[in-house]
């Protein structure tokens, strides 16, 4: 089976990794720089549920809007109550507003532009979005390789599962044992989401 050089780095490192790994096979990852409202939108819609769910939802609010992706002007007119009646939580319907303002007022065409401080300073200052939605972020849309969050519940879930670390630990010690995983943290949490979806 023919493994990328980063899955290759893992096996090497991490014997439980690598049993993941196989099982898995290659995993393709193929970030998606264009289309960055769109993707954050996604990430919103994914909060707190599975990812089934979060798609389901998504693929609707698509449809509503009857685009293949989601753009910022399609909510300026919107007020949060309109945008909760296509499916979301107030909540969520209040960060995308927030975040179409964003984009609107910024002229925001590529965040991949921006330092990672600005860029963690832009995002969270919008009210829903947190470290976790950053990450996501980073990985989905700017392709960083080297991201592990031990807040998503499915890597923890993952790596109780696969014996990395003792149920009910604390997050810190997902976070210092993802560290042996380094520079590539990111293929890492792809094989072990995998592992739970």
């Amino acid at each position: 089976m023919r493994f990328s050089k980063e899955e290759e780095y893992l096996r090497q490192k991490d014997k439980k990794l690598k049993k993941i790994i196989d099982t898995n096979g290659h995993i393709i990852f193929k970030p998606v720089k264009n289309n960055q409202f769109d993707t954050l939108v996604g990430i919103i819609i994914s909060q707190f549920i599975s990812t089934k769910a979060a798609n389901s939802i998504f693929n609707k609010l698509r449809k509503s809007f009857n685009s293949e992706y989601l753009n910022e002007k399609q909510f300026q007119n919107l007020t949060i109550g309109q945008i909760k009646k296509l499916g979301l939580s107030r909540n969520k319907a209040r960060t995308i507003k927030e975040i179409s303002e964003l984009f609107l007022s910024q002229n925001f065409k590529d965040l991949s532009m921006l330092n990672e401080k600005t860029l963690n300073d832009r995002l969270m200052s919008i009210f829903g979005i947190g470290s976790w939605s950053v990450n996501m972020f980073e990985i989905f849309c700017l392709g960083e390789l080297d991201v592990f969050t031990s807040k998503d519940a499915g890597l923890r879930l993952a790596m109780n599962r696969g014996g990395f670390v003792k149920p009910d630990s604390d997050w810190k010690k997902y976070d210092s044992y993802a560290e042996k995983w380094s520079p590539y943290k990111t293929i890492a949490s792809l094989h072990l989401w995998k592992t739970v979806d």
